[in-house]
């Protein structure tokens, strides 16, 4: 059986970044109940509303998701360790989209 591979620090360093990118930006558009976009050339801004925005978020979550996933497989941790994660990760995403929520501030 080959041995898995192992990646430089680095990397383990940017996916981590993308993980927690991945978890504020999706707590965000969950929060506010959408996004945004700000055109380059000026002229209105276009507001993404809830049916769109969600899948922005889940594809956010999930990309999130399978990078601690991911961090978590490279050192090795037993699948009941990886579960907990997957639960903390949910608790944290509950967390941080109430205290994000504009009511909140």
């Amino acid at each position: 059986m080959k041995s898995p591979l192992q990646h430089s620090k680095g990397a383990q360093v940017a996916v981590a970044v993308m993980v927690v990118l991945g978890l504020l930006g999706g707590c965000l558009i969950v929060a506010h109940s959408g996004f945004g976009t700000s055109p380059r050339r000026g002229g209105p801004s276009i507001f993404v509303p809830v049916p769109q925005a969600y899948v922005l978020a889940f594809t956010m979550f999930g990309m999130s998701m399978l990078g601690l996933l991911a961090l978590l497989q490279g050192r090795r941790v037993s699948r009941t360790a990886s579960a907990l994660a997957v639960v903390l990760y949910a608790v944290v995403v509950t967390f941080l989209t109430t205290a994000l929520a504009p009511s909140a501030l």
